[in-house]
């Protein structure tokens, strides 16, 4: 147990030498195939460990990738949102001047109409018959025309 492999592959040299030169050729034949495809062997781990080591970087690269990908797409979210907010108010701004408009149209009318120096031909719109001078009668009505 304690000869080393380079003892038993020198000392099976020797017994292959005793046989005659063709047992030597076989032999080294044989070594030669083994370092072959121990040197295959070798390649291949050599290859794969390569390939998985390109493979792990382009994932790291995909996940880095798309890890921007949702950053931006959540930026553009952030965008539109406040575009919204700001057409919104935009919108209520236009309403509320649209409204305030109205409103001092409403009371200019309202103003001129209350300026009128005749009362008398104006009609309430809810019929009181506590102040009967503001009301209009049929019978007034017909002689202011006349």
């Amino acid at each position: 147990m304690d000869k080393s492999i380079v003892n038993e592959v020198v000392s099976a040299l020797e017994a292959v030498k005793n046989y005659g030169q063709p047992g030597f050729w076989i032999l080294l034949s044989i070594l030669i195939v083994l370092v072959l495809v121990t040197a295959a062997v070798m390649y291949q781990r050599i290859v794969i460990k390569r390939f998985q080591t390109a493979s792990n970087a382009t994932q790291e690269n995909f996940e880095t990738i798309a890890a921007d990908l949702r950053k931006r797409a959540l930026e553009v979210k952030k965008q539109d949102e406040g575009l919204r907010k700001r057409e919104l108010e935009v919108k209520e701004r236009k309403q509320q001047q649209v409204l305030k408009r109205s409103q001092r149209a409403l009371k200019g009318s309202v103003s001129h109409t209350m300026l009128r120096p005749d009362f008398k031909g104006m009609t309430s719109v809810v019929p009181d018959s506590s102040k009967p001078d503001l009301q209009r009668k049929p019978d007034e009505g017909a002689e202011a025309t006349s």
